[in-house]
């Protein structure tokens, strides 16, 4: 079900078979990121090293484990790089992700160099010896896989031109700087992803959030909002969709007894309190609310609850549930006078 908000974007429509291919070129490197770094190294028939970045990457099977790359065709003159004519040779490659600490030695690797130069060399990575395939690892990048090619699939021949690597995994190396309890810290990881132009992104710090994956299919959808929730004018559709994310909607019942309980507060309303009300008594706070008397005095409580869910799951339902239980108390409060 839509939401009932007016939407207004003037969009501009463009043919990618008009346009020119280097705006095409920048239209898809910044509307498809932020985009993961494959860091790859190669190695040619006669035994020299190459390493070079590509953002064309991602991953597409776990069994097998199968990830791909595109070493593109130069935009100028539509030659092949060096890593498509070694791998292509070899059928191997080593693929590394890309950390914060090493990004600017990687983008130093991705110059334009003449053919047989070593790009370990000039970066000042380190390489060391791989297990299974030829080409070197890169000794500073926390995450290593080891992928001999499967299919090489030639998108065109123009500059630009893709050409989608198909590699499957035969050795993961993982650095126990990176490994919390068997798992793979993301934080700890510190990756960093492109975007368009000169732009990167760092999956650290704030920019690092959970949002829970739906499970058992109870949830109340959109649909099930109630009308008093979905035509809110406060609140957003990401709002609406933490809500709709319920299984069921609380009753006024339970909606009075969580407001007007006398307790200590939960850790997640003691947060915004702290934060946003800079209060510590629990009544106080939707006292505030109730001086004003209105639905959106009300909401504003809930909307703020909704907003800072960029947090920990168990967190994120005391939130969802703070703004649940504050609307339908609201709700039915202001109804019945």
């Amino acid at each position: 079900m839509a939401v009932d908000k007016p939407i207004e974007n003037s969009m501009r429509e463009i043919d990618p078979k008009t346009a020119p291919i280097k705006d095409v070129f920048g239209y898809l490197l910044a509307g498809v990121s932020p985009r993961p770094i494959a860091l790859v190294s190669t190695i040619s028939s006669d035994g020299c090293v190459n390493l070079s970045p590509f953002s064309f990457f991602n991953a597409f099977s776990a069994n097998p484990p199968i990830v791909a790359f595109s070493p593109s065709r130069r935009l100028r003159d539509s030659s092949v790089k060096d890593t498509y004519t070694n791998i292509m040779d070899t059928k191997e490659c080593v693929i590394q992700v890309v950390t914060y600490d090493i990004a600017q030695q990687v983008n130093l690797a991705s110059a334009d160099f003449d053919s047989g130069v070593n790009e370990f060399e000039k970066s000042g990575l380190t390489p060391i010896d791989s297990v299974t395939v030829k080409p070197p690892r890169v000794l500073e990048s926390p995450f290593q896989m080891e992928c001999k090619l499967t299919q090489m699939v030639t998108l065109g021949e123009g500059g630009a031109s893709g050409n989608l690597a198909i590699c499957e995994v035969l050795r993961f190396h993982l650095s126990d700087k990176i490994m919390n309890d068997g798992s793979v810290d993301l934080k700890k990881l510190d990756l960093v992803a492109r975007m368009g132009g000169a732009t990167y992104c760092r999956s650290s710090g704030a920019a690092v959030f959970e949002i829970a994956k739906p499970t058992g299919g109870s949830q109340i959808g959109f649909a099930g909002l109630p009308e008093f929730v979905r035509k809110s004018k406060l609140l957003t559709a990401s709002n609406l969709s933490l809500l709709a994310g319920a299984s069921q909607i609380p009753s006024f019942a339970e909606a009075r007894e969580f407001v007007e309980r006398d307790k200590p507060l939960s850790a997640a309303s003691g947060y915004i309190v702290r934060n946003y009300l800079r209060d510590s008594d629990h009544r106080t706070w939707l006292q505030l609310a109730r001086t004003e008397n209105t639905m959106t005095a009300y909401e504003q409580i809930a909307k703020r609850a909704l907003d800072d869910t960029e947090c920990d799951s168990q967190q994120t339902e005391e939130l969802v549930t703070l703004a649940w239980m504050t609307l339908v108390y609201a709700h039915e409060t202001l109804a019945s006078t």
